[in-house]
């Protein structure tokens, strides 16, 4: 099994690694966009395999992030218009968004607003529902925007920055996750304690029964 997803990652790193060479920053611009509504491909990969490119002269370093965040931010906007204007039922319909996880994430924005938004689009696991709170609550468009748009940017710098320093290995989590989670420990532990605390689980609980 675990040889199978060994060799899955690299099929998909290699599928990116292609699109990238084929298209250069105008694939980085398309695939960011998927990324931005249906959270496919992975940013992090896409991210450090352009980083690598990025180290070796093929690619620009700070056209990387332009691309990328651009390109996140029209996903994102995209997911937030559709969130907005056709509501929860419609994008659970995608079966990509569990309604569970995106009713916690609708409560925390309710109570944190624009700093959940924000630090939430840092988070791995919970960046990718944040948009659609966002819309449901029709938080304001030029807000959503300036805290989406630098929120992306920071996350291209981050992943193209390792990319740049350690290379496009796919084994660079294995060895690095853990420096990572230590730095990330204590943002990410409050925030995902919140989201499964016992206040908001039982909101959800009433969400549902409404």
């Amino acid at each position: 099994m675990k040889s199978f997803l060994i060799k899955e990652e690299l099929i998909r790193t290699m599928s990116l690694e292609s699109i990238i060479t084929q298209l250069s920053y105008l694939g980085i611009l398309l695939l960011m966009i998927a990324n931005g509504v249906i959270s496919f491909p992975s940013s992090q990969i896409l991210y450090i395999i352009a980083g690598y490119f990025a180290s070796i002269g093929k690619l620009n370093f700070l056209l990387i992030l332009i691309f990328g965040a651009v390109g996140n931010t029209i996903g994102n906007i995209i997911l937030y218009e559709i969130s907005r204007r056709k509501g929860l039922h419609y994008i659970t319909k995608w079966k990509m968004f569990p309604e569970k996880e995106i009713r916690k994430v609708q409560i925390a924005f309710n109570k944190k607003g624009s700093w959940f938004l924000f630090i939430g689009k840092l988070l791995p696991a919970i960046k990718v529902f944040v948009p659609i709170p966002a819309g449901l609550a029709k938080m304001h468009r030029g807000l959503y925007l300036f805290i989406i748009s630098v929120s992306s940017f920071i996350w291209a710098g981050i992943f193209t920055g390792i990319g740049f320093v350690f290379g496009k290995s796919a084994n660079f989590f294995n060895i690095y996750a853990p420096v990572l989670l230590i730095v990330a420990f204590v943002v990410v532990w409050i925030f995902y304690r919140y989201m499964n605390s016992e206040e908001v689980i039982k909101e959800v609980e009433g969400l549902k029964r409404k």
